[in-house]
């Protein structure tokens, strides 16, 4: 109040949304987050039979994933630089800030990162990995890869990865927010819902929510909602657009003009 500043929390859990609208705020929900239960994780049975054929054909193909423990030494790191280089060549939207991490030396350094090699052992793909402080959960933060992959490369990099996790004891993994996937999807959502589905139809233009929620789909989460809190309607265009702007950068609207 002193610095006249507009307060929000963006990604809150349903626990406590009867305190927020107690204190004077409004909600929104903004998507799902994708959390995977590790006790019930398996490749067998019909609804895996994509993921498990994809897992096995790049096993009989030579690929292997391996988990590398900080801090990681310079030629890895160099490595998993180069393609996330690569990756970012494919995004229209460039690297992302905020509630996703980018390409930090040190951030990286270390960080768990899961690793795909190929037969000749060069890294094809990786992802790094983040414990949650209050639960047994391990999440994934950056995912990238090279343009060129073998088809499948995602299911066997995110079946090894789950399955590591379960070995290592963890209850939950989650694979993190879809956002605006589902929101407003119903008639009778709230017309603030509505709008927001409307937007993320233009926003999709530079990042796939839709695509990652579907694939997402194929280890079977538990979908739990997430909401956006605000002091009053007024302010949610200013929130909304400081959202966009940490998240995708000052030059996100001019990006959207060139393309």
């Amino acid at each position: 109040a002193q610095n006249d500043w507009t307060p929000a929390f963006a990604s809150v859990l349903p626990d406590y949304l009867d305190a927020y609208r107690a204190a004077g705020f409004e909600l929104v929900c903004i998507g799902y987050e994708a959390i995977v239960v590790l006790a019930g994780l398996t490749l067998e049975g019909s609804e895996n039979k994509n993921v498990r054929n994809s897992f096995n054909k790049l096993v009989r193909l030579g690929y292997r994933a391996e988990v590398y423990l900080p801090p990681l030494d310079d030629k890895l790191l160099n490595e998993l630089r180069a393609v996330s280089d690569a990756w970012l060549t494919m995004q229209h939207g460039g690297e992302m800030h905020f509630s996703d991490g980018w390409f930090d030396d040190g951030y990286i350094r270390n960080s768990p990162v899961i690793v795909v090699h190929t037969t000749e052992g060069n890294v094809a793909a990786f992802a790094n990995l983040v414990t949650e402080y209050q639960k047994n959960e391990i999440t994934i933060d950056l995912m990238r890869h090279y343009l060129e992959v073998e088809s499948g490369m995602m299911e066997f990099l995110f079946a090894s990865m789950l399955g590591w996790a379960k070995e290592k004891g963890y209850e939950t993994f989650s694979l993190g927010l879809s956002a605006l996937v589902g929101v407003g999807a119903r008639p009778d959502d709230p017309r603030m819902e509505q709008a927001l589905r409307t937007i993320s139809e233009y926003v999709s233009r530079f990042y796939n929510f839709k695509g990652l929620h579907t694939f997402k789909d194929k280890f079977h989460p538990c979908c739990e909602p997430r909401y956006l809190v605000y002091p009053a309607a007024g302010s949610l265009p200013q929130v909304l657009s400081t959202l966009l702007r940490v998240h995708s950068g000052d030059d996100f609207l001019w990006k959207y003009l060139k393309n």
